[in-house]
């Protein structure tokens, strides 16, 4: 994972320092030694990043590792890469607008003030400059420290019109992307606090929707008894994400790697949990009943598309009807009520409206770029779907922010979460 980052992380490190170097700390002083200490910082960082290239920095036990190194790369880049950018631009304007010519001549006095009005607006930029970095620094640490066990639970009221009488009111607690390899850096208790959260809701059923590994099955050791106690009235569903296919190690053949495979969905399956592998469920409440499904991960490339939909939906009347262009949009015809567990968010638009009467679809996935800030996360260029509730028709998706990290053990604004969210009948004609 960090070899496919690593040219940001040389630009994060090298650049910053060169022209901060350049800039400021060759005026500040001759001295040759003191000079170099400037570089220390980044020096002992490079050694350090090194170290943890040399390792097989994928696997469990060296995925601490990778998650400290990170967040000490980012305090220390961070901010220099955001004070180098401003104040290069301000210096870049003042030099461009020395040269620009003009049609009247200056006094000196002019010129000097002029120039004075430049320093003083370089000076501005450069307060604020440094006041970016502060506060980038800040963000950085409180993610870490504080943000990435900031538990959250949410509330939804979702309206359907065709859901059964006796489901007015059910509940759904919606958690995913536990990435539970990000927890063993200490950190380890904090599944036993998810986990009893989950439980005090006690809500009518649990599912959970993929990514309860960043790599490899390893992971999961030792938390077998705290998962074991997840529990629901109507049980615990679950569903498998791209993360828990094994694609970011280098295994020695395709036998070891489905091996390990089938180690994650036994492992989920001995917590007492249903997983739902291109399958379907069905939910009872006296005479009435919905229909959970469950597909396969099924994303863009590079990730799996292994979801089936047409396999998901067996059994139940009315879910797979291909329906014509627009149609998503009119009200829906017969047909099983029904939710679906599927990782990828992207899944929705590329399938499930399409091809599907679908009501309600629960994803996780996008972790909300683990970043928001008013309301915004660089995650929503890629995804159009990537926090909270979607409609499109009568059809409806929940993404969840989820509850993990993924390499980076940082949150801000993007709190790990749970979702509740409960079913309501529409009455409205």
């Amino acid at each position: 994972m960090l070899q496919r980052v690593l040219l940001v992380l040389f630009i994060l490190l090298i650049v910053p320092d060169a022209y901060i170097y350049y800039v400021y700390v060759r005026k500040w002083t001759r001295t040759w030694w003191k000079r170099l200490l400037f570089f220390v910082p980044s020096l002992l960082l490079l050694v350090y990043l090194m170290v943890v290239l040399s390792q097989d920095d994928m696997h469990a036990v060296h995925q601490p590792m990778v998650g400290t190194l990170m967040i000490m790369f980012l305090t220390l880049t961070a901010p220099k890469m955001l004070f180098t950018l401003f104040d290069a631009v301000a210096m870049g304007g003042g030099h461009l607008a020395a040269r620009v010519k003009s049609d009247r001549a200056y006094s000196e006095e002019e010129l000097a003030q002029k120039e004075q009005r430049g320093k003083e607006v370089r000076r501005y930029v450069r307060l604020f400059a440094m006041a970016i970095g502060l506060c980038t620094s800040f963000i950085v640490l409180y993610g870490y420290f504080w943000g990435r066990n900031r538990y959250e639970v949410n509330n939804q009221e979702i309206y359907f019109e065709n859901l059964p009488d006796a489901f007015d009111g059910y509940r759904i607690l919606h958690f995913s992307d536990l990435h539970i390899g990000t927890f063993a850096d200490g950190h380890e208790e904090d599944v036993s606090t998810i986990v009893d959260l989950i439980n005090r809701q006690k809500c009518d059923v649990v599912v959970f929707t993929g990514d309860i590994v960043n790599y490899e099955s390893a992971e999961l050791d030792g938390y077998d008894q705290v998962l074991r106690q997840l529990k629901a009235k109507d049980g615990v569903y679950s569903i498998l994400g791209n993360h828990d296919y094994d694609m970011y190690l280098r295994w020695g053949n395709e036998q070891e790697k489905q091996k390990d495979i089938e180690r994650i969905k036994q492992k989920e399956r001995s917590y007492g949990w249903r997983l739902l592998l291109n399958e379907n469920s069905i939910l009872r409440r006296g005479n009435d009943s919905i229909a959970l499904m469950g597909s396969e991960n099924d994303g863009l490339p590079p990730w799996p598309a292994l979801g089936d939909l047409h396999k998901a939906s067996q059994g139940l009347d009315g879910v797979e009807a291909r329906k014509k262009p627009g149609e998503a949009t009119k009200k829906p015809q017969d047909h099983t009520f029904s939710i679906l567990l599927t990782h990828d968010p992207t899944h929705w638009r590329r399938n499930v409206i399409p091809e599907t009467n679908i009501d309600l679809t629960l994803s996780g996935h996008t972790h909300a770029g683990q970043f928001k800030l008013f309301g915004w996360s660089p995650v929503q260029n890629k995804y159009s779907e990537w926090s909270g509730v979607y409609t499109e028709g009568y059809q409806v998706i929940n993404v969840t922010d989820g509850v993990g990290n993924i390499m980076l053990p940082f949150r801000f604004g993007a709190w790990p979460e749970l979702d509740i969210i409960t079913l309501r009948k529409n009455t409205s004609k």
